[in-house]
């Protein structure tokens, strides 16, 4: 059989939910691949992965190209920070982090003294008011001839109906100092777009004034790589899990981890997938003890293992081989463009093979 198709053969037919399944086939066949087929394998089961754990059948159409989203965006400065691998949780599919939310300028229906903009925006459908711990909304001030002195900008729900829903007015919602001369404003605005999902009112309008700028335009840019744009945090809890494991070396024949970098570059989806550029994905390979000497080892999966060898024949006994295989997992985080043009942070479960072991 053309070893080829051989290898895809053994893609489709893997369970995706399992990697330790893929890896242990993959080391089964290794006297049929090539290095350069299996590492070709491997890859392509990593993308089908990614696309199955964000719910997608191929990699979205997307309308606006990466290079021409604002900075901070671009640069990954609104990602969380502070943690250097995901935390691990149960569930198969990538749960959602982050939402960035592009706003367009748009007709005001009141007016003012100040010099001042409108933000027209759609919030997500998917998100629940519960789940959002910080919105910012992040706009770039341009230069003003009062920059001496620190400028107060007035953030206002725009076109909100009164309580006797006769008229519409501004309500205000924030209220920001800053001493930027020219640069980027962050803003806090998440117990306003708390209560408008509650009220599940997704359509929003926000009226950016500043009151000490001279300026009678706008000092809001709109600039293709500093226009504004509206970032959603989610909250995420899980549990995280550690392993050891032993680095393959040149000199390594026993169960090992084996690098394994996927370059989105090179997969041709750096058009949508904002970061990071690549990851270190790991795989498993090398040689196993006996599996009596196996199930010594102290862990759930090899305690599982002993118990069943030791209650089977002992011509039952003698079908017992051990693969090398994954057994703890870590995440890995998306920061990627959709086909509606929305920027979305999500953490992936069991991408990154931590260690590995005979199973």
């Amino acid at each position: 059989m053309n070893t080829r198709v051989y290898a895809y053969i053994i893609l489709v037919s893997i369970n995706y939910s399992s990697w330790g399944e893929m890896w242990a086939c993959a080391n089964c066949v290794n006297g049929e691949l090539s290095v350069a087929q299996l590492t070709e394998v491997r890859i392509e089961f990593v993308k089908q992965q990614i696309l199955r754990k964000l719910r997608l059948s191929k990699k979205p159409s997307v309308a606006v190209p990466v290079n021409s989203l604002p900075m901070p965006v671009a640069q990954g400065q609104t990602l969380n920070q502070g943690v250097d691998k995901p935390p691990e949780f149960d569930d198969y599919y990538g749960r959602t982090e982050q939402k960035i939310i592009f706003p367009v300028e748009g007709e005001c229906l009141t007016s003012g003294r100040y010099p001042f903009t409108c933000l027209q925006f759609e919030l997500p459908p998917d998100v629940e008011p519960e789940e959002v711990t910080v919105v910012e909304l992040w706009f770039y001030k341009e230069q003003d001839p009062l920059d001496e002195y620190n400028q107060t900008f007035v953030i206002s729900e725009a076109a909100h109906w009164d309580s006797q829903q006769q008229f519409k007015k501004t309500k205000p919602i924030a209220i920001k100092e800053t001493d930027i001369g020219e640069g980027w404003v962050r803003v806090e605005l998440a117990w306003a777009v708390r209560v408008w999902l509650e009220g599940r009112e997704r359509f929003h309008t926000l009226h950016v004034a500043c009151r000490t700028c001279q300026l009678r335009r706008s000092p809001l840019s709109f600039h293709e790589k500093r226009r504004p744009f509206l970032v959603l945090y989610t909250k995420y809890a899980g549990k995280r899990r550690r392993g050891r494991t032993l680095e393959c070396g040149a000199t390594t024949s026993e169960c090992c981890r084996e690098p394994l970098y996927v370059s989105f570059k090179e997969l041709g989806w750096d058009d949508w997938i904002i970061r990071p550029a690549g990851y270190h994905a790991y795989f498993c390979k090398g040689s196993c003890a006996p599996i009596s000497a196996v199930t010594q080892a102290d862990s759930y999966h090899h305690n599982i293992i002993r118990k069943y060898f030791y209650s089977v024949s002992k011509e039952r006994k003698a079908e017992f081989k051990p693969c090398c295989a994954p057994t703890t997992f870590s995440s890995l985080q998306l920061l990627y463009m959709d086909s509606n043009n929305t920027v979305t942070q999500k953490t992936l479960p069991n991408m990154v093979v931590e260690s590995c072991g005979c199973m």
